[in-house]
């Protein structure tokens, strides 16, 4: 039945999967009509109308490409698609607009074909604060930077592994930079897991979707501009790149408002 329970919250509509599921409960509690029945996804398969599941798997595979696709570019296996993403000297890079489809499709389909349970499930909450501290982090980062870039220099040692390759920069700085390479694809992989929870459960799911997006694309951002930026002339820079982050997380933060409602 557990199993039965998720192909149909996955293959089904939500209305559609709640009547089958009372259904097959009464005949689970038959040992004989329960013989009777084969694999879970083949029950669920057979009921299942194929247009609207093919729509569904069209809706969800946008989705997760708007996620994963700027997720794996700063890794090393996804840096072709950096090249073409971030890395090409614009000032809204292609990357940053990965975050208007993949918002725009999880607030319209799951408040439309979704459904909302009586409690908030917890992980949601506890991922939501994670990624606003990701954001956050992002902003002062920047804030930091555009107050007094010599200053930051100072106080926190040579930068230089934000401008280019460097041996002799801190250990703790490349660590950042590799947390900002490799923390992309863990809240790419975040933001899959909350599309499958939120067709199979709460629609509230795509919360956590929509600001993991913002979360990703402001850092994805700030790593594409910190690699560009010199000295000379780098607090401007840096005000232009907080107020481009903070435009994101403005309108990620209203969607996850709205997913949340």
């Amino acid at each position: 039945m557990a199993r039965l329970e998720r192909w149909a919250r996955w293959m089904l509509p939500h209305q559609e999967a709640e009547d089958i599921l009372a259904d097959y409960r009464d005949i689970a509690g038959d040992p004989e009509l329960l013989q009777g029945l084969g694999r879970p996804r083949d029950v669920i398969k057979s009921l299942t109308q194929k247009k609207p599941y093919r729509t569904w798997l069209v809706v969800f595979a946008l989705m997760a490409a708007c996620i994963l696709i700027p997720g794996i570019s700063p890794t090393t296996i996804g840096y072709p698609i950096w090249l073409h993403l971030f890395d090409g000297g614009r000032d809204w890079p292609y990357g940053a607009y990965f975050t208007i489809p993949g918002a725009v499709l999880a607030l319209v389909w799951f408040r439309w074909r979704g459904r909302k349970e009586q409690r908030l499930p917890k992980a949601v909450p506890i991922l939501l604060a994670v990624f606003l501290i990701c954001i956050g982090a992002v902003l002062l980062f920047c804030w930091a930077c555009s107050r007094d870039f010599e200053a930051f220099l100072e106080a926190w040692g040579r930068m230089k592994v934000w401008i280019g390759p460097n041996e002799d920069a801190p250990r703790s700085f490349h660590l950042s930079r590799l947390a900002m390479c490799y923390g992309s694809p863990i809240i790419a992989l975040l933001g899959m897991y909350s599309l499958v929870k939120a067709r199979s459960g709460d629609r509230r799911w795509a919360a956590v979707y929509v600001l993991g997006l913002t979360a990703m694309v402001t850092a994805l951002l700030v790593l594409d501009w910190s690699g560009r930026i010199i000295i000379d002339g780098a607090e401007e820079a840096f005000r232009q790149l907080l107020v481009r982050c903070s435009v994101i997380a403005a309108v990620g933060i209203v969607g996850t408002g709205v997913a949340l409602c």
